[in-house]
């Protein structure tokens, strides 16, 4: 078992992103790949790792549009932490959703100034968005 306090996710249409952390520094964990728009897919390979690392919050990234409006990808969200709470992987109130915008395009650049290969760019871009959504939500909450 890898009891972690905060658990990050960049929930995707077909990856989630995952980064971990203690309360100060943020890591990297994994991506895990499901079918596209297959939701009970993404639970089912999503919950193993979350039962491991027994997290006191999940932080999700929540994708606003540039104007601060809600969008249709804010739906997909909704319906995977729905899942979450359904199947009693979680509760609610251990979730926490952080405004999301410009999270994969920092990622994006990050990777480039660090010449990062456009390979290893596709491979890290969801863990990495999944980093910077955890860094917000811990440099925001105290």
């Amino acid at each position: 078992m890898n009891k972690v306090r905060y658990v990050g996710l960049d929930l995707g249409s077909k990856t989630v992103g995952i980064a971990t952390s203690q309360g100060i520094i943020v890591s990297p964990y994994k991506t895990i790949n499901f079918n596209e728009n297959d939701f009970e897919d993404c639970i089912n390979k999503l919950t193993p790792e979350l039962k491991d690392l027994t997290p006191e919050k999940i932080i999700v990234g929540y994708p606003k549009n540039m104007d601060g409006t809600l969008g249709h990808r804010v739906e997909m969200v909704e319906h995977i932490i729905y899942l979450l709470t359904e199947k009693k992987i979680c509760n609610l109130e251990d979730i926490i959703k952080i405004d999301e915008r410009l999270t994969t395009r920092m990622a994006k650049s990050i990777m480039i100034s660090a010449n990062i290969s456009r390979q290893k760019q596709k491979q890290k871009k969801d863990t990495l968005a999944a980093q910077l959504i955890l860094e917000t939500y811990l440099a925001n909450k105290g």
